[in-house]
């Protein structure tokens, strides 16, 4: 990924026979009794137009239902992955579902992730995956602007089981924000709402 420029990196493609690579990487992983969830994605977005036609992520939670592994979601698809919401509530011991929310703002929000869905989508299908049983949470990440962070958590705490907070880094606008200030105000915030929550270590600093 970091050898690629970014509008390759943009145009997504599927790789060669990558399902039955992920197959045998799921049975090598039940060998081994993996306990630790597997990511899908944390780099990329398992929900982008190209999995609409494919349902690679859908086959991906498949294997991994099957071989007993733990699969955790983090997206922006919002309305694209909730067509895979019935694998995951018949298996809410093995799932969870996560998305990552920025901004209140739309026209920030549309200006700075153009090919993500609405916040009020993604936040809309939050809200049908709790009421479905399935383990829930937020990456509050990166944090552009405190105060639309501390709003998106009062927008989303009746239904969010577990928030992860992390500051923008190499971005001029992060030199705008007291992180010292944001990191003891979400935290009581989080707290206030007796909510499960995960400070990343490069807002921990402050």
């Amino acid at each position: 990924m970091i050898r690629k420029r970014r509008d390759d990196f943009c145009e997504a493609v599927v790789r060669k026979d990558v399902i039955n690579k992920f197959e045998q990487d799921a049975i090598s992983l039940a060998k081994a009794e993996e306990k630790r969830s597997i990511l899908l994605s944390f780099t990329t977005d398992p929900y982008q137009q190209l999995d609409i036609k494919e349902q690679l992520t859908r086959k991906a939670i498949e294997i991994l239902h099957f071989n007993g592994l733990k699969v955790s979601i983090l997206t922006k698809g919002g309305k694209r992955s909730e067509r895979d919401f019935d694998l995951l509530a018949a298996k809410p011991e093995l799932s969870e579902y996560g998305v990552t929310l920025v901004f209140t703002d739309e026209k920030l929000r549309s200006k700075i992730e153009p090919n993500a869905t609405p916040t009020s989508e993604r936040i809309n299908s939050l809200k049908k995956a709790h009421e479905l049983g399935i383990y829930t949470f937020v990456s509050l990440e990166p944090v552009w602007f405190a105060e639309q962070s501390l709003e998106l958590i009062d927008l989303t705490h009746d239904f969010v089981d577990l928030y992860k907070v992390g500051k923008l880094n190499y971005n001029k606008q992060q030199k705008n924000v007291d992180w010292e200030v944001f990191r003891k105000e979400v935290i009581k915030k989080l707290r206030s709402y007796n909510k499960n929550y995960y400070i990343k270590k490069d807002l921990e600093l402050y």
